[in-house]
């Protein structure tokens, strides 16, 4: 794709998303979604490939049939209060709309089936993008719902956990796994919203630079598929090392970063009595943990069967990957931001 085009649809991406963070009425709300997914449908389809086609006409499908949830919600409130502000109270037939909106456009369970076929045929930076960005909106939709019953969360939060590491334990492509690894994750950020929206927030956001350092990383890698994993460390045995730790972290093992957003949702879940709902996350986070130890198996303790004595190209790429700032500061943050909370925790709090 031309550049200058690919600059202009993804400036109008961001466009739509902050028409929707900005707005106060379901009617512009529901225009900044539409701009959002109309301008990023020519990158879901840039590549010309059929796997591509394929991707972009299932997200479209699906973005359009949450946006037409959405609309009708508003409108059920414009008929009844004569405001589309987004400050009126919900009716309840609104209220269910709007979530079942959210579902749909964040991947969530039991609506989250075309986020692994989309996600697989798509590459790894355009994939960054559908994993990050374009789950802010919805996100921020979510924080306008007044509070509902808590079992509502916990059920749709649960039941994306236990379908998210269910659903990763079988998969050889990297790109569905970490499908599979963002609903186990959106699981955990819808369970403690309704308690902490904070928390909820900064679980989102610590989500965004673990899930997006290790998306750069496979795509400096080119790693699409567990089998390529073998070979890596011999491209680059740093990236891949730094890649390994960023796999753990988005495991939620410590003391690394992504530990920190479990061990504040665990200890908000417990203070609250909800001991059973921690308890089910913990078992349910230890299917999501098998999956991401089996890639850290493959990259440590198997060999690549090729060996070859010709001069190889791909040292000198490499390093031109490796000094990329981006990437190293988002693996620093993805390792150790642990050691970081002083500094940005009243951020959220």
């Amino acid at each position: 794709m031309n550049p200058i085009v690919f600059s202009l649809l993804s400036l109008t991406v961001i466009a739509g998303t902050l028409l929707v963070l900005t707005a106060s009425n379901w009617f512009f709300i529901w225009l900044g979604l539409e701009i959002n997914t109309l301008a990023f449908l020519p990158l879901l389809i840039s590549t010309h490939h059929p796997r591509a086609t394929e991707a972009t006409t299932k997200y479209f499908l699906i973005q359009a049939l949450a946006s037409a949830l959405l609309l009708f919600g508003g409108l059920l409130q414009a008929s009844q209060f004569n405001s589309w502000n987004t400050d009126t109270q919900l009716l309840p037939a609104t209220t269910i709309l709007l979530i079942a909106a959210v579902t749909l456009k964040m991947a969530i369970a039991p609506c989250h089936g075309w986020l692994p076929d989309v996600l697989q045929g798509l590459p790894f930076r355009i994939g960054l993008i559908l994993s990050t960005w374009q789950k802010i909106a919805p996100f921020s939709i979510l924080l306008l719902l007044p509070t509902q019953p808590t079992w509502v969360f916990f059920t749709l939060g649960l039941l994306s956990v236990i379908i998210g590491g269910w659903g990763g334990l079988n998969q050889t492509h990297i790109r569905k796994l970490l499908a599979y690894s963002s609903i186990a994750h959106l699981g955990w950020i819808i369970t403690i919203y309704p308690l902490s929206s904070q928390i909820s927030t900064l679980t989102l956001v610590l989500y965004f630079f673990l899930t997006g350092t290790l998306f750069l990383a496979l795509h400096f890698l080119n790693t699409p598929s567990l089998a390529d994993l073998g070979n890596i460390v011999n491209l680059a045995p740093w990236l891949t090392t730094l890649t390994l730790f960023t796999t753990l972290s988005l495991g939620g093992l410590p003391p690394l970063t992504g530990f920190l957003s479990k061990w504040l949702i665990l200890q908000e879940l417990s203070l609250n009595t909800n001991l059973v709902i921690a308890t089910t996350l913990i078992m349910a986070s230890l299917i999501s943990l098998f999956f991401y130890l089996r890639i850290t198996y493959i990259i440590l303790l198997t060999l690549s069967p090729q060996h070859t004595t010709i001069s190889l190209t791909w040292r000198t790429a490499q390093s031109a990957s490796l000094a990329n700032i981006l990437l190293a500061a988002l693996l620093t943050i993805s390792i150790a931001g642990l050691a970081l909370p002083p500094s940005w925790l009243p951020l959220f709090f």
